[in-house]
């Protein structure tokens, strides 16, 4: 069984790959934009970029370049250290993940609603392990992080980041950050 699994991970990758040739972008562009739109805004800068797609930094710096070119990412410079570039998406990027291949990924899974639960669970059991394995950076939401604290100076119910100390907006509670701390680290 464990065989027939990983074949079926590659084939479900590879389907999954070839999708994300459309609208003129590329997978790498697709999940840039993915990332860029999920992303926590001090998480969203290339090297994390970088890090969450598995890539090195040069592709990364490309693949920026290009959705720059293409009107859907601008690049923005932190104001205290002006070498820190954060990364945004336009307008024409928000309405471009509209279209994200990746809609036919949710279809599918849509309709094994008696399923879903428990593929989540195997797939995510699966990444993590996986990730460990191949040394790949592990990123995650707050409520699945080992720094995730629900209280903040004694306040019930104030959520902040237990590595950092900071509290942490209600819209950033589902958004992705790159410290991340998978529980069985």
């Amino acid at each position: 069984m464990a065989e027939r699994l990983a074949y079926l991970l590659d084939r479900l990758g590879r389907a999954v790959h070839n999708l994300q040739f459309t609208d003129g972008l590329n997978p790498a562009q697709w999940g840039a934009l993915r990332f860029i739109s999920r992303a926590k805004p001090a998480t969203c800068k290339p090297s994390a970029l970088a890090d969450y797609l598995c890539t090195t930094k040069g592709t990364i710096s490309q693949t920026l370049k290009s959705l720059e070119i293409k009107g859907y990412i601008r690049k923005i410079a932190e104001t205290k250290d002006r070498r820190v570039v954060r990364l945004v998406l336009t307008e024409a990027g928000r309405v471009m993940l509209t279209r994200d291949p990746l809609w036919h990924l949710e279809a599918a899974a849509a309709e094994m609603s008696d399923e879903i639960t428990t593929a989540t669970r195997v797939l995510s059991q699966y990444v993590k392990k996986l990730q460990g394995e191949c040394g790949f950076k592990p990123f995650g939401v707050c409520p699945e992080c080992g720094h995730f604290s629900g209280n903040i100076c004694g306040q019930e119910g104030v959520p902040r980041c237990g590595l950092t100390g900071e509290p942490i907006a209600a819209r950033e509670i589902e958004q992705i950050c790159e410290t991340f701390l998978s529980a069985t680290n």
